[in-house]
């Protein structure tokens, strides 16, 4: 019988190669899937570098990555000098939001590189258009998709 620390830790790698294939740091996901699942949903920095068994200044490293794209926060108690991390699961529109300032900044530089290429190579140009309109089509259905996020998130509380 597998017990549920065992299933937590399995749990965990598979957020962290999920988001290691999105092209998080290896253990920014392991990190998050680790929030994801802790009770209480906040951790002290100890217990995560003891539960990843990280380096300390590797989860230093991550946690600042994780606090800058606004996917980890930490909250303090009175009384107590230490930081407990958890997930911003408010903070997830802006995180995709996020994506849609690089949509924005790629879909620029698509244009960019479009008005000075030779049309020596038409299907390649073409395909770069197609990248062009992908992310047009992203920018335009984004803000919409977040708003309808918002109204269901009311819904549900």
């Amino acid at each position: 019988m597998i017990t549920t620390e065992a299933k937590i830790k399995e749990q965990v790698e598979k957020i962290g190669v999920v988001c290691d294939k999105d092209g998080f740091p290896p253990l920014a996901g392991r990190l998050l899937g680790f929030l994801m699942l802790a009770e209480p949903p906040h951790k002290t920095f100890d217990e995560m570098v003891d539960f990843l068994q990280a380096s300390k200044s590797a989860v230093s490293n991550t946690l600042k990555f994780l606090e800058a794209q606004k996917m980890v926060d930490y909250i303090t108690f009175a009384g107590d000098r230490k930081r407990y991390f958890r997930m911003n699961v408010e903070g997830w529109g802006q995180v995709v939001g996020q994506r849609l300032d690089f949509l924005v900044n790629m879909q620029e530089k698509v244009k960019e590189v479009l008005a000075i290429r030779t049309t020596d190579h038409p299907e390649f140009n073409q395909g770069l258009h197609n990248i062009y309109l992908l992310y047009q089509t992203f920018i335009d259905e984004l803000p919409r998709i977040i708003q309808k996020w918002e109204e269901a998130k009311k819904k549900h509380t």
